[in-house]
């Protein structure tokens, strides 16, 4: 257990302030207590949540939200069957495994292949498991103190609402870094200023992700 903290004490560091941002979000938006816990153990997806919040306090229908965080968390999709090896040798913790398979808990478990490769099925499937479950415990507890320093400190929250923007702009440029292509950064700023002066607030993220994903579908001819 003690080698599992040490392991998961990276994320642990990243989910707590994160989590409680989302948390003091989410309460500044009218979140009940319980609300935001559902939030943090259903869906289970920092970005996701931080989107949830903006989509729901601009009046956004179940439609829209449902196609934006499908859209959001799409990569998703690839860590699975990036570790899909690993999730065929386990026992039914799988399921749990899959759902929890956040950007952290897959690093993690990817940079532990080889000692996860040599256990037995039940070593294999308690090691992958514990690691996005305390992943996911570290998310909840951040969330929950967001929420009860947001009910219980009575501070000016205005302008919480940007660390949305903060967590973008660093995952923007994270990617471009580790993809340097001009021509997409390019086209995402365009994007953006188009979204911004002519969409409606309440579309304007579906409608970039949309066209995002149009760009992906014609190829590397025009990127």
């Amino acid at each position: 257990m003690k080698k599992l903290l040490v392991i998961t004490l990276p994320v642990l560091m990243g989910y707590i302030p994160l989590g409680m941002t989302f948390g003091i979000l989410a309460s500044s938006a009218g979140f009940s207590f319980y609300e935001v816990l559902l939030s943090s153990v259903i869906v289970y997806a920092g970005a996701g949540q931080f989107i949830l919040v903006a989509l729901i306090s601009a009046g956004a229908g179940f439609l829209e939200v449902a196609l934006t965080s499908f859209l959001v968390n799409f990569r998703h999709f690839f860590y699975t069957l990036s570790l899909l090896e690993e999730f065929k040798k386990m026992n039914f913790l799988k399921h749990y495994a899959i759902f929890a398979l956040t950007d952290e808990s897959f690093a993690i478990i990817s940079s532990k292949k080889r000692q996860i490769k040599n256990l037995k099925q039940k070593g294999h499937s308690q090691l992958i498991f514990a690691i996005c479950f305390l992943n996911h415990s570290y998310w909840i507890l951040g969330s929950l103190l967001g929420f009860l320093f947001q009910q219980n400190v009575k501070i000016d929250y205005s302008g919480i609402e940007f660390s949305l923007n903060a967590l973008f702009i660093v995952l923007a440029y994270e990617l471009y870094k580790q993809n340097p292509k001009f021509k997409i950064l390019l086209f995402a700023t365009l994007l953006s200023l188009i979204a911004l002066f002519y969409i409606d607030k309440a579309y304007m993220f579906a409608f970039c992700l949309s066209m995002g994903l149009a760009l992906l579908f014609l190829g590397k001819k025009y990127v």
